[in-house]
């Protein structure tokens, strides 16, 4: 009997900001695995704004989606069929299964085990998968945050924004997350305890930079940039001696065909006069040390240091409203899709494992240290 697999095709790059148009969802007849290769079906994709840069015809640190092929995206999944020496039936991986309810591969390494008892299957597309890590090591290796500190966070209610503000919060410092709309702003607050948030739409630059002033009066001393744009011209004239920037992301330019057209003022007086260290960062250069973090991540979120928030979607179908909800900001928590449940009874590994590895006697803390 054969399997069909829906999926959401990728239709055409946008020529402005992501539109319906640029997704339709179709069957296809699922061919039977050959020698080397493994089934996996998919039970939760993940919705993120890094997807947006995967659309455009460019150089990008990660690889395009081209016109006819199905839309990526990570998800978690369970192996339900394997002809791979490596791999058995019922393991539940992580990687970039795409937009689809099935994914064949061949390759062992692109999609990680995972083990339910360390965190449960959502959280590994959230605060204990790529999202918390991306925060874990941008705050880590370039934020650097120090006690009484102010953190400046922009797409503040962002599931990488909101670990990322948690994870500052841990380091004893002041946070500040600038969201879309005011209401957005007291909800930030309600659920993510910053210490002050600030609204950007229909703002200019300069009331952007007032505003940020007048949160941050001894200035931003670290700078999680989730957005480019105008948000983060805003805040140029508000760093402080010293100050540390972290480019995660660009959702604020998503608008954009051409990332060359993002245009505004040269900073290098500012960066000079002020001694600002500012990188990039892309999650694709720390895979050697990701295992580490989620079990720091993990670890913090069975102490009650670190929590989430989801808005699941169910069904394929849901996929690209799921995808423009977030882009749009009106997600509540972690955007995800549902799109099956997984089966306990064939997962080979017992979960015991992963709970051993942030339970209160393991020595985790030298584990971490080693991994990450």
């Amino acid at each position: 009997m054969s399997t069909i697999n829906r999926f959401v095709k990728f239709e055409k790059r946008p020529t402005g900001a992501p539109t319906s148009e640029i997704f339709s969802v179709q069957n296809k007849e699922l061919p039977a695995i050959k020698a080397g290769q493994y089934l996996m079906r998919n039970a939760y994709l993940s919705m993120d704004p890094a997807l947006v840069g995967r659309m455009r015809d460019e150089d990008n640190y990660a690889e395009k989606v081209n016109p006819g092929e199905v839309m990526h995206a990570y998800g978690v999944s369970q192996v339900i069929e394997s002809k791979h020496p490596d791999v058995k039936v019922g393991e539940v991986r992580l990687g970039r299964v795409d937009m689809q309810q099935f994914t064949i591969s061949n390759d062992n390494d692109a999609f990680k085990k995972v083990n339910l008892g360390l965190a449960k299957a959502t959280h590994f597309l959230g605060a204990v998968g790529i999202t918390g890590a991306t925060a874990y090591f941008a705050m880590r290796d370039i934020g650097q945050p120090k006690p009484g500190e102010t953190v400046l966070i922009s797409a503040g209610g962002s599931s990488v924004g909101t670990v990322a503000a948690q994870i500052a919060k841990l380091n004893n410092c002041r946070t500040v997350a600038i969201v879309s709309t005011d209401e957005k702003a007291i909800q930030v607050k309600q659920d993510w305890e910053y210490d002050a948030a600030i609204s950007y739409r229909g703002k200019s630059i300069e009331q952007l930079s007032q505003d940020i002033k007048q949160a941050c009066p001894k200035g931003v001393d670290v700078y999680f940039d989730n957005t480019s744009g105008d948000i983060s011209e805003a805040v140029m004239d508000n760093y402080s001696l010293g100050a540390r920037v972290a480019v995660v992301g660009r959702l604020a330019i998503s608008n954009l065909t051409d990332t060359r057209l993002d245009k505004g003022r040269r900073d290098n007086n500012i960066m000079l006069t002020r001694r600002v260290k500012r990188q990039g960062f892309v999650i694709l250069d720390y895979q050697k040390k990701l295992r580490g973090s989620l079990i720091q991540l993990a670890l913090w979120v069975k102490q009650g240091k670190i929590k989430s928030k989801e808005d699941i979607k169910i069904g394929i179908d849901s996929a690209p409203d799921a995808f423009f909800r977030m882009l749009e900001g009106k997600n509540n928590g972690k955007q995800l899709v549902k799109l099956a449940d997984i089966d306990d009874k064939l997962i080979p590994d017992p979960n015991w494992v992963g709970r051993m590895l942030i339970s209160k006697w393991f020595p985790s803390n030298f584990l971490i240290r080693k991994l990450s």
